[in-house]
Order: structure tokens, then sequence, then C-alpha cells
């Protein structure tokens, strides 16, 4: 974690402990909170493993308005959410005070905005990371924390299991009638009927299996099952997948400018997944359908895959976590002692248990 990340850690802890010693009473009367925003300025991945929180807190407050304060290129991963009420994009948009304030990802801006729009109730990352120290948790469960004191009436889970099978407030996606049509259309546009999504990119080059690895899985899928490999990306992506198909011509390329919520929709329809540690990897994980997750320098568990049908493959060395942008094991980094055959393993594994 960097310096300046520990600091606003701090700040926010802080800020915390001093608006609760004055307004702990106030926040069990679920009928006077009428605004709550959430705070969560990160990626793809992070934004999913954060979904729950909607849920429990508009099941916790029903009559609330909640708005959330995201990043514009995350925002139509919830669009569709019906436990948001509103969706902001820019602190610009703040133009009012919120009864709670629920900062899951904030930065400086975010902080001193809360010091002066909270009216009665804040939580924050930061005191649930100081809680944690040393024994960092799955973030479907540090951001359930968060939120964990505003919760009653039977709201508390003690666990991941718990939150994963809860009725009404486990994490989902909710594609609309337009994307699934779209996303059927994607799918039909390649004549697939039997097919797998494999992913090969990240954001950082450390987290990224070599090309020339995913194309020798995309051949054994379509050798040994009959499955079609759909290699997508973005269209800073496009070499990578162009060199997988040059390797295997019986794969299908889809560079999608298509919304988040329509590559869930295909990826319902999939049979398996395969990919890095990435925002992918995480929607396969919420669409349940199996997925071989390959990290290299992300941190133990945190961003595991937690569906039934899905299998990690990570070589933890002594110095993980790192930066995830210098190598200190000059012999090969530990993305790439991930060997082929044990994907293929997990693969059979996965594809006959269904």
């Amino acid at each position: 974690m960097a310096l300046s990340e520990k600091w606003l850690y701090a700040a926010n802890m802080v800020a915390t402990k001093i608006n609760r010693w004055f307004n702990k009473p106030t926040i069990h009367n679920c009928t006077k909170i009428e605004s709550i925003l959430i705070v969560k300025l990160d990626e793809i991945g992070d934004m999913a493993t954060s979904v729950h929180v909607f849920s429990f807190l508009k099941k916790q407050y029903p009559n609330a308005k909640i708005t959330l304060l995201c990043k514009p290129f995350v925002k139509s991963l919830v669009q569709n959410d019906h436990n948001i009420d509103s969706i902001i994009t820019e602190l610009a948009d703040i133009k009012s005070k919120f009864d709670i304030w629920v900062e899951l990802r904030g930065n400086w801006e975010t902080f001193f905005k809360s010091l002066l729009n909270c009216k009665k109730y804040r939580v924050d990352r930061g005191t649930v990371r100081f809680a944690q120290r040393g024994n960092q948790q799955h973030e479907l469960l540090t951001n359930y924390n968060v939120i964990d004191a505003l919760l009653f009436e039977g709201q508390k889970c003690a666990s991941i299991n718990e939150i994963l099978e809860h009725p009404f407030c486990r994490p989902t996606l909710y594609p609309s009638k337009e994307e699934i049509a779209l996303a059927n259309q994607r799918i039909a546009k390649f004549g697939l009927t039997r097919f797998a999504v494999i992913h090969p990119s990240a954001r950082r080059i450390l987290r990224q299996w070599p090309a020339e690895r995913f194309a020798e899985i995309a051949k054994f899928l379509y050798s040994e099952f009959q499955i079609t490999p759909l290699i997508i990306g973005t269209n800073e992506e496009v070499d990578c997948l162009n060199k997988i198909k040059n390797m295997c011509n019986e794969c299908e390329v889809w560079v999608s400018n298509d919304s988040l919520l329509t590559l869930f929709a295909v990826l319902q329809n999939s049979l398996v997944f395969v990919g890095n540690e990435s925002g992918p990897l995480q929607l396969a994980d919420l669409a349940n359908i199996p997925c071989v997750g390959l990290f290299g320098p992300g941190v133990k568990d945190v961003f595991y895959p937690q569906n039934k049908r899905a299998t990690v493959l990570h070589h933890v060395l002594e110095c993980n976590p790192c930066d995830q942008l210098h190598c200190t094991n000059t012999s090969k980094p530990c993305i790439e002692m991930i060997e082929v055959e044990t994907v293929k393993r997990e693969l059979k594994k996965l594809l006959f248990a269904k």
C-alpha cells in the first residue's frame, strides 16, 4: 500500500471515530435515513466485488435514496442495479448533504467533501483495513465490513459464504433486455454454440500469462472438447488477441466496445472462462460459470473468484505482494510459473464436472 493511501486511510479512520462518538444513536432509526452516498472510485473488478453493498443498504434503508459516485467507464457495470437510485461520476455533481457517507474507495477530495456533506454517519475502508492489518481479507468481505456498522435486524453476515448465499443481497449484476439481446447477437455473429471465453490481457504486464500459452489452451479446448475459444479484449489489447488468433485459427476474436453488462451476458452463456487476474475474471465469477483464474503478483486470496465452479492457479513467492511493476525474481516472473499442462488439468476437472 502506498504511503499516501495509508495517510488517507488514517484520516478517514479518525474522522469516522469522531463521527461515531456523536452520532451512534441516530443510525438505528431507519425511517430517518433519507440519503446515502457510496464512494467507489475504482476499477471493474473492484466494483464487481462491491455490488452486494448496494443491496444490503437498500434492504436496510428502503426509503433512502442511494447515490453512487464512481469512475465514468465503470458506470455501465451497475447502471441497471435497482438498488441504486442515482449514479454520478464527478465530485462536482454532489450538490447536497447525505445522511450516510460510505467511503468504499475514495481520495483526498472525497475525504474533505465528506467532512462538509455528511449529515449523520460515515463509514470508511480505512477503518476496516486497519482492523485487518497483516490479514487482508477477500474484497467481498472487506467491502461488506465497511458497512457492517450500518446493518442490524438480521442483516449481519459473518463470512463470505453467508454473503454469497444470502437470499436477497448476494452479489449479482443486472443486464438489461437490450444488453442480453445484444449479447445473443454477438454470439450468433460468431456462430457460437459451445464456446469458452478467454481474456489474455491485464492492466499490468507482470499479471499477463504469455499469449502463446493461451493459444495452446485455445487449441486444447477446441480439439479435446469441441469448444470454440472466444478471445476477448479492447482496442488497446488487439495485438495480443491477434497474436493468439495467428497461433490458433479455430479462435474467434471479439474486440468489444459494448457495455460491461453485455460482456457479462455473453459470459453467462459460455461453458468456461480462462483469464488473468482482471475485471473480466470477476465478471465471470459473478456469472457463476466454471473459470480458471491465473494469478501472478497479486495479493493471495484478496481477488480470488469465489463461485463453487472456479479454480485459482497462483505461485505465491516470498516477494509477494510486489508493486507489480518491477519483478525481483530474475529467473522467471511468478505468472510464468503456471504451466500449460496445469491449466489443461484444471479445465478437464471443471468441464467433466459440468
